[in-house]
C-alpha cells in the first residue's frame, strides 16, 4: 500500500491516496467473506510511543476511509506497530520513507 500518503506527523490521508483506498474497497466488495487487518508503520525517527500512536491513528484513518465505501466494520481491523518490523534501513531518507507505510493482511477468506 505504498500509494497511501499522509501529511507529515499526522494521520490525515492525502487526496492522492484515494485510488488505493478505492482499490481496497473494491477487493472487499468482490470478495464479501474476506476480512483484513490494516497495519500502520513509521520510521524510527522520534519517540517510540509517539510513533506507535501515529501509526495506529494512520491505520484507523485508512480503516475509516474504507468503511466510508460501504464496507462493514466487522471486516476490518486496524493496528499500529510504530517502527517495529522495518522493511528497509532507517539510515537513509529512502529507507525511512519505505518504513512509513500501511500494510494490508488477509485474516479470513
Amino acid at each position: 500500500m505504498d500509494g497511501i500518503q499522509f501529511d507529515t506527523n499526522k494521520a490525515t490521508i492525502r487526496k492522492e491516496s484515494g485510488e488505493q483506498i478505492e482499490h481496497i474497497a473494491e477487493v472487499l466488495k468482490a470478495f464479501p467473506k474476506v476480512k483484513i487487518k490494516i497495519g500502520g508503520y513509521t520510521d524510527n525517527t522520534g519517540k517510540a510511543a509517539a510513533n506507535k500512536k501515529l501509526s495506529a491513528n494512520r491505520a484507523n484513518a485508512v480503516k475509516k476511509a474504507v468503511l466510508a465505501k460501504d464496507i462493514k466494520a466487522d471486516r476490518i481491523e486496524a493496528e499500529g506497530y510504530g517502527s517495529d518490523h522495518p522493511v528497509a534501513s532507517n539510515d537513509t531518507p529512502e529507507g525511512r520513507q519505505q518504513n512509513r507505510r500501511i500494510d494490508v493482511r488477509v485474516l479470513e477468506k
